[in-house]
């Protein structure tokens, strides 16, 4: 909103949270039109002076009352289909690459990109679990869905409560020692940064943190690609490791990064990549069904 405003794009804001509590649509699945209403703006679609759209998915369902729900829920599954089928640019379709939300499967995905992946382990088994952990000279863990999580260190005092593994799965990885490095990949261009702190997660990390932007070796960027290929991705934000030797161990690829603040230290240049991108002045999504 803010670049869009600097640069004088026209723009509207949707309010996703005011439409799943009170608004109202209309749409013609097999024409694919109609309109959207958050109670304040109303949108038709398709429309020519729409030229792109730039989406975060929220969920509010638990958070309403049992009257409620029906209603909002509807309305989500609603707004969620028919983003993923209008035919205007959107950043990202909702549903394009769910992979994340399977931390293992995600890594297999990557892997075929040629990214290098940490060793993983995803179990509720104690004994697969020991037997990993004795292999690994230091390791790393955290929750296995697509749901934020923080990486933490296993230290040897964590280790008895491996007993209680049966009844919630962890996700175990080899620590990757070196900096962080988020790539944010909008259409054909990208954009990164490095991160350098003392901690396992640096956003977590209350130590001192220097922010460098940096760039990525080309195969890392041809790596990249190719998963926006697979993925159908437009927007994506990549999370690397990098080693004293230069080596690139990708974490994960976000399909709807946070990018505020990579962003605000990079003089809004994300924001004017998304801003292009969405008046089709970019590289169109991967998948586009535009004709």
């Amino acid at each position: 909103m803010r670049a869009a405003r600097l640069s004088c794009v026209p723009h509207a804001f949707f309010d996703i949270v005011r439409f799943l509590r009170t608004g109202s649509y209309s749409w013609d699945f097999q024409g694919g039109c109609g309109r959207l209403s958050d109670g304040v703006l109303r949108v038709d679609l398709p429309d020519t002076g729409i030229t792109g759209i730039y989406v975060r998915m929220v969920d509010i369902i638990d958070s309403l009352d049992s009257e409620e729900r029906a209603a909002a829920s509807a309305r989500l599954t609603a707004l969620t289909e028919i983003l993923a089928t209008v035919d205007t640019l959107v950043v990202n379709r909702p549903g394009s690459d769910m992979s994340n939300w399977s931390k293992v499967y995600h890594l297999s995905l990557l892997s075929r990109c040629g990214f290098t992946v940490p060793e993983s382990l995803l179990t509720n088994n104690e004994k697969e679990a020991r037997e990993f952990l004795a292999a690994a000279p230091s390791t790393i863990f955290k929750g296995a869905s697509g749901e934020k999580t923080i990486a933490s260190a296993l230290e040897h005092g964590q280790m008895s409560e491996l007993r209680l593994l049966p009844r919630s799965p962890v996700l175990f990885q080899e620590r990757v020692r070196g900096a962080d490095v988020r790539t944010h990949l909008v259409g054909k261009q990208h954009f990164s940064e490095r991160i350098d702190s003392e901690g396992v997660n640096y956003q977590y990390c209350a130590g001192v943190k220097t922010f460098t932007p940096t760039r990525v070796p080309p195969d890392v960027v041809e790596k990249c690609l190719a998963y926006q290929a697979m993925s159908g991705l437009t927007f994506i934000g990549f999370d690397f490791m990098v080693g004293e030797d230069g080596r690139h161990t990708v974490l994960e690829a976000n399909p709807m990064p946070g990018y505020d603040g990579y962003d605000r230290r990079l003089g809004l240049r994300i924001s004017s990549a998304l801003l292009n991108l969405l008046q089709g002045r970019g590289t169109p999504e991967p998948h586009d069904r535009r004709h």
